[in-house]
């Protein structure tokens, strides 16, 4: 019985110190694992005002994160300029579009950031500009995880419209790695 109980020892000293000491880490983090799906949400709002200037409000979140190291970028197309953020230039580039880095932070289970970009044509005499898309990617430090295309952007007569829903939801099963 003696042996049992310091075999016993021997693993349960291996469990703590593979979960740094913590058991309630190692818990949360096989209960995140093995239970929840990993979800990207994207909210954008558009909100007008007098003249050619509008406020798009942008919020990215991965709900149920297992890893602290997210990125999220927004790509703005160049037909736009954004006067309160510069381009992120550490980022992948697409043609056609500027980079604005998302600041993610941890909240506890989720990875999220909240931005407002002031947007104005960036050619002031164009009173029609397509529906463009804004395209969200969001990345560890190993692999792009997801990239969204909903929301469109367009200048009809010189007033800047936001087209999409209210919140954009892809769902993934959880992984080692991801």
């Amino acid at each position: 019985m003696k042996r049992f109980f310091k075999i016993l020892g021997w693993i349960c000293l291996g469990i703590f110190l593979q979960f740094k000491f913590n058991v309630l880490y190692g818990i949360v983090f096989l209960e995140n694992l093995n239970f929840h799906d990993r979800t990207y949400y994207v909210k954008m709002k558009m909100i007008p005002t007098p003249g050619k200037v509008s406020l798009l409000q942008t919020e990215t979140i991965v709900h149920h994160s297992l890893g602290p190291d997210y990125f999220a970028q927004v790509y703005i197309p160049e037909e736009y300029k954004v006067l309160n953020h510069e381009p992120y230039k550490g980022a992948e580039t697409l043609s056609g579009y500027q980079t604005y880095k998302m600041d993610m932070e941890r909240h506890y289970r989720d990875v999220l950031d909240s931005k407002d970009f002031i947007v104005v044509p960036a050619n002031p005499e164009k009173e029609q500009i397509p529906p463009t898309p804004i395209v969200v990617h969001f990345e560890n430090l190993k692999q792009r995880l997801h990239t969204d295309k909903t929301y469109m952007i367009s200048t009809t007569n010189g007033t800047t419209r936001l087209e999409g829903p209210e919140l954009v939801e892809a769902t993934y099963p959880q992984k080692w790695g991801m």
